[in-house]
């Protein structure tokens, strides 16, 4: 997507992963060249804004503050201390200055200590139950500081035509092409895929994916499996006929990208 359309994602629609030219964003931060934290989304209607100047000439926050001035927020000021003290725990992040924008200081004020004040933000687990960390949006920062798309797909055991044809119709993301009999779940991990494609028509592909599921690298990453059997394999997270259209795969495909 464009900067514009990131921006509109993650003012408007709470977009918690979203990737464009020079923005993304990770979860309630927006992100400008991969790494400069330009924003923190602290509620849906109160946003820190970075007040100063940008690592490289951009027109980002003067995007920004027009798209929050139509939600009807406004500049309240920058003497809000728990920025900092939300920043630095949340993200490590050290003395930098912001401007909060807000409907009024009293609702800015309001947010910060409700955002300083839950459980999550000292790292309680208030659930109760263990929950497995999210980890693409950074991948995908990652790959963006290194000059990579925002997403890597890896087919395994794909047929080089349909693997082709996919790329074709995925022109934004890279492809890695690999036989099944060459790889393990473990070699995978260490291409940090976005997503898999997997040649589950045989025990073979099927296996693989349970095994992929196992290890600590495979467990977040999306799976889409090809497949003659109804239903969706154990594992994958879709399933397509190996003879369908690939263009008909796309949208899918594209639900489970960052």
């Amino acid at each position: 997507m464009e900067d514009q359309e990131v921006l509109s994602a993650y003012v408007d629609e709470g977009a918690r992963r979203a990737f464009g030219p020079t923005l993304h964003v990770e979860g309630d931060i927006l992100m400008f060249d991969g790494w400069w934290q330009a924003a923190l989304r602290v509620s849906p209607r109160t946003f820190a804004v970075r007040a100063e100047e940008p690592p490289k000439p951009t027109d980002v926050l003067e995007c920004l503050a027009d798209r929050l001035a139509g939600r009807a927020l406004s500049d309240v000021g920058s003497d809000f201390p728990l920025v900092g003290v939300i920043t630095y725990a949340e993200i490590a992040l050290g003395p930098v200055a912001w401007d909060v924008w807000s409907p009024d200081p009293a609702t800015a004020n309001f947010d910060l200590n409700q955002r300083a004040g839950h459980d999550t933000f000292l790292g309680d687990d208030v659930s109760g139950e263990p929950s497995e960390a999210d980890y693409s949006a950074e991948l995908g920062g990652a790959r963006r500081l290194s000059g990579l798309p925002a997403s890597l797909i890896l087919t395994l055991g794909v047929d080089q035509g349909i693997a082709d044809s996919l790329a074709a119709a995925l022109p934004d993301c890279r492809f890695v092409s690999k036989p099944l009999t060459e790889v393990t779940p473990d070699a995978c991990g260490s291409l940090l895929p976005t997503l898999m494609v997997v040649d589950a028509t045989t025990d073979v592909g099927r296996e693989f994916i349970m095994e992929l599921r196992a290890a600590a690298c495979g467990r977040l990453v999306p799976v889409a499996a090809l497949t003659t059997d109804p239903g969706v394999p154990l594992g994958a997270d879709l399933a397509f006929a190996p003879d369908s259209a690939t263009v008909d795969w796309v949208q899918p495909i594209r639900a489970l990208l960052p």
